[in-house]
């Protein structure tokens, strides 16, 4: 379930996002701590568990995850479900744990997503498979996964609890259906199948997910309408959209190794639509081992050629405007300006 990490975004990003998106909402520990609470175990496995046994699974279970917490990363997720938690009529104090539990997925989805990758690197150390092994790292984020939607037992009284599990059902199911179409649409770049609007099913489904989780949770939260929530996961949706398409530009910035990978990410998209000199190189590079430093002067020079990075900077722009126009049927005030102010900070 890949939400928008791409590894040159990490290095290229992680200073050009403003600070005004990042809120971690109470901190991820209270919903992820760094270990389980020796009666909560036993209240779950039974009072023969003891402190071994919180021992054993600080190291097994909640260790992995945050070692890469503790690197970083942007953590606007957080500050979207409270705005839209605001936004949708609730008060403060908004309910940190709320907060945080698209932060938590997406963490969990992070490892997972280094696995299917075979990644080695990771907020620049060691993703937490090669840290831990497969198997401990695999099992930590599907634990992650399902503490989230534990979370809301404590957040929230039963109707909204229920509202958000179906609603979780759904994004989850949609994030893990993108992230199929992502591992499996790369083997169909050579063959020229491919449109750019495949691209937007992809980058809806699996990047757009966890944003309209940590929206749409915060409305639900709020108690708000349903046609705010529905918007509320417009929004996300297209907020997804272009913070994938500039994460994609930012791999051609720097690394290309979505070409390497043979990712369908928008820019080779593009250019594969376009079918140029541009494409042609693309189809001898696909799965080599590695570019050399010829082959991506080559690429860069044939990409400015058709003015891909232009082209591709104005879609996310164009869904950055359809992420703006979502939002102004929102009730206006504080909250609805800082969205405004967050989707003007994600997208170019």
């Amino acid at each position: 379930m890949n939400l928008v990490h791409s590894r040159a975004a990490e290095r290229a990003g992680e200073t050009r996002r403003p600070d005004r998106t990042r809120d971690d909402g109470g901190a991820l520990e209270s919903v992820w701590p760094r270990r389980f609470d020796l009666r909560e175990i036993r209240a779950m496995l039974g009072e023969e568990a003891d402190q071994v046994v919180c021992d054993v699974l600080a190291r097994g279970v909640n260790a992995p995850l945050w070692s890469l917490a503790d690197r970083g990363g942007k953590r606007w997720r957080p500050t979207v479900s409270r705005l839209a938690f605001l936004v949708s009529g609730g008060r403060a104090p908004v309910p940190p744990r709320i907060c945080q539990v698209a932060e938590l997925l997406h963490t969990g989805s992070l490892i997972v997503d280094d696995i299917q990758d075979d990644a080695v690197e990771r907020r620049h150390g060691p993703p937490a498979h090669v840290a831990y092994g497969v198997p401990t790292a695999l099992n930590a984020a599907n634990t992650a996964y399902f503490r989230a939607l534990a979370i809301l037992r404590y957040c929230l009284p039963d109707a909204p609890r229920l509202r958000a599990l179906d609603m979780l059902t759904e994004e989850l199911f949609a994030a893990h259906l993108g992230q199929a179409l992502d591992l499996a649409l790369g083997a169909q770049l050579r063959q020229s199948r491919l449109r750019t609007s495949h691209y937007f099913v992809l980058a809806r489904a699996k990047t757009g997910a966890l944003v309209r989780i940590a929206a749409r949770l915060g409305a639900i939260a709020a108690g708000g309408a349903p046609e705010l929530e529905a918007t509320l996961g417009e929004w996300a949706s297209e907020l997804g959209v272009a913070y994938q398409i500039t994460n994609d530009l930012d791999d051609l910035a720097t690394s290309m190794q979505d070409v390497v990978a043979c990712r369908p990410t928008y820019p080779l998209l593009l250019a594969l639509e376009d079918d140029g000199p541009a494409a042609a190189a693309l189809r001898a590079h696909f799965g080599t081992p590695q570019l050399t430093d010829t082959d991506v002067r080559e690429l860069r020079r044939l990409f400015s050629r058709e003015r891909i990075a232009e082209r591709g900077r104005a879609a996310a722009r164009l869904a950055g405007r359809r992420a703006f126009t979502a939002i102004r049927s929102l009730p206006d005030g504080a909250a609805r300006t800082e969205l405004e102010h967050v989707t003007h900070d994600l997208t170019p």
